[in-house]
């Protein structure tokens, strides 16, 4: 039972209107994983009643259930993630994954160079620069993945948490019969063998810079991952040398 000022410190942090993200609510299915919602009102006891996206309008106990505030910071990088997903979607479209998993594993690496590139360029579309800070909190970005023991090479899209100084969160390999997004429950027993005999384990490189990264090692690439990032290294040199000279 909370004490009647751990109560009003609740009320006072969740008013009316406050916009909460749901991480797992204690024996309770309504509401799933990832559900967003308003708060209504909190009650005399302490619990937080809502307004779910679902719905639903179970309310929250601060001791048993995950949750948080979502920030105008969370919202600015949940539209740019979503906006940078639906821009590889449009790639993605356009792919061919036998030949980019031949161009990724062959010495003609031009096809695999090319998708990577437009890749990246997205990326800067929708972060305006090939740079974020950790104010973007988790960020999906372009890589070369490489299984460590297979030898297998891959484009992907890497998750990082920012915040934590680009701790790796999750990869979606673009294998040759499409993406694979590795732990996702609707994978099959033969998409799982796949990821585990082909890039389990794997090393990484992503594309943009990322402060304070200290996971990713981009000064000894294998020479055969540097082929895949040339368009892409190439690109950045370009870019950082125009700053440098500046508007002519």
């Amino acid at each position: 039972m909370l004490k009647r000022e751990e109560v009003e410190r609740i009320k006072e942090k969740y008013p009316k209107g406050t916009p909460i993200r749901l991480y797992s609510m204690e024996g309770e299915h309504t509401v799933p994983p990832g559900s967003r919602g308003v708060v209504d009102h909190v009650d005399d006891i302490g619990q937080i009643h809502m307004k779910w996206e679902n719905g639903s309008s179970l309310a929250l106990n601060v001791e048993e259930d995950r949750f948080d505030i979502i920030t105008q910071q969370d919202e600015i990088s949940e539209k740019k993630e979503q906006e940078f997903i639906d821009r590889i979607n449009e790639i993605l479209g356009k792919t061919d994954f036998l030949l980019l998993n031949t161009s990724c594993n062959t010495e003609n690496t031009s096809y695999a160079a090319e998708t990577l590139l437009a890749m990246h360029q997205a990326f800067e579309e929708v972060y305006g620069e090939g740079y974020v800070d950790e104010s973007y909190g988790m960020v999906m970005m372009p890589a070369v993945v490489k299984g460590t023991e297979s030898g297998i090479k891959a484009l992907a899209l890497v998750t990082l948490d920012l915040e934590s100084a680009g701790e790796h969160w999750g990869t979606i390999f673009l294998a040759p019969g499409g993406p694979l997004e590795q732990g996702n429950a609707e994978l099959t027993e033969e998409q799982k063998r796949a990821i585990g005999e082909y890039y389990l384990p794997y090393d990484y490189w992503y594309t943009p810079l990322v402060e304070r990264d200290h996971h990713v090692n981009f000064t000894d690439m294998p020479e055969e991952v540097v082929g895949i990032r040339r368009l892409v290294d190439e690109y950045l040199v370009t870019g950082q040398a125009q700053q440098m000279e500046g508007p002519k």
